[in-house]
């Protein structure tokens, strides 16, 4: 990490401790908390605008990073569009179609202003930039948005898996000549300034502003990583406990002829809380199997695959486990 990188992480961490702060202050001020229901896993009213301070800090470390004007302009203009997911959590509750739309609209400013890429699926499969590439990219963006939003229900866990993730991307990409190389050490220091308010218990939620922003910029890194040679399926493996915890509830769900839509309490790391673990150990479980993903996907690209291999033979054997015993518990 260079001296430039160094200082937009440190301002990135900064701006979103302090507005963080700022945020917490005024939301007790003037009681905006979410109150708990039957589907929360906090028992006591909480503020839920923290991603204010997540995405203020995103832009305050993004202009201090060594990233070029026009990826900069693409990354700021949809954290901007994101923002009036607020009234999510201010004013009233958004309709589906209205957050569907508003994501829409930061996927597409994406598309629209950073520069155009290629996308390398496998070792030999490369997108060309054009109307497939470009599909895929709003529909691969708009997926992350959507996963991270719906994973985003106990203290910490967003923040520690963002964080998590964001490493192994970083890692990543320091393999390469990426223009992005500085965003997710960027990501990472606007984390940790949000855990220091968000860390179990939490005094602050980041509700829809700040995951539905940290899905958005992942998704972007996973891009420019298979822009770079990397294949998507391994720059997308940190990514992989909250894109399968995902994927098996709703599939599980469509199944059983349920509303996808509908909030619910089914994600394995709910399973867990409501089994008696602690939103703590919950995370530190969820950071251990990234951990071991991204391992993975770094140790792939350095051509070590049997050691690649090993972590996510484990890491896949943990999750499968959680997965059976959330169903198992699903049938008790």
């Amino acid at each position: 990490m260079t001296g430039v990188d160094a200082q937009a992480a440190g301002l990135a961490f900064g701006v979103t401790a302090a507005v963080t702060m700022g945020v917490l202050w005024a939301a007790r001020h003037w009681r905006l908390v979410d109150v708990p229901n039957e589907r929360s896993a906090h028992s006591s009213p909480t503020p839920t605008l923290g991603g204010v301070g997540i995405s203020v800090g995103l832009a305050a470390g993004l202009l201090a990073a060594p990233v070029p004007g026009a990826w900069i302009r693409a990354l700021l203009v949809p954290l901007a569009i994101l923002l009036v997911s607020v009234v999510d959590d201010l004013v009233r509750p958004l309709s589906v179609v209205h957050k569907l739309l508003l994501q829409l609209a930061a996927a597409v400013s994406w598309v629209m202003l950073a520069p155009a890429i290629s996308i390398q699926l496998t070792g030999e499969w490369v997108l060309a930039p054009g109307p497939v590439t470009t599909a895929l990219t709003v529909l691969w963006l708009l997926w992350l948005m959507n996963v991270f939003n719906f994973m985003d229900g106990i203290d910490g866990l967003t923040a520690t898996q963002t964080a998590a993730m964001s490493l192994g991307l970083a890692l990543l990409l320091v393999t390469t000549d990426s223009p992005l190389l500085s965003v997710p050490v960027v990501v990472i220091a606007a984390c940790l300034g949000f855990l220091l308010f968000n860390a179990p218990p939490a005094r602050i939620f980041m509700g829809d502003v700040g995951s539905l922003s940290l899905g958005f910029v992942l998704g972007t890194i996973t891009l420019a990583a298979a822009d770079k040679g990397i294949p998507l399926w391994l720059s997308s493996l940190p990514l992989t406990v909250y894109v399968v915890d995902t994927s098996h509830t709703i599939v599980r769900r469509g199944q059983r002829g349920e509303n996808v839509l509908r909030a619910h309490k089914e994600h394995l790391y709910q399973r867990l809380v409501q089994a008696g673990w602690s939103h703590l150990r919950v995370d530190v479980i969820a950071l251990t199997v990234t951990g071991l993903f991204s391992a993975a996907a770094v140790l792939a690209v350095g051509g070590s695959w049997a050691l690649s291999g090993g972590c996510v033979t484990l890491a896949a054997l943990i999750l499968g486990t959680g997965l059976w015993w959330k169903e198992r518990r699903g049938r008790e």
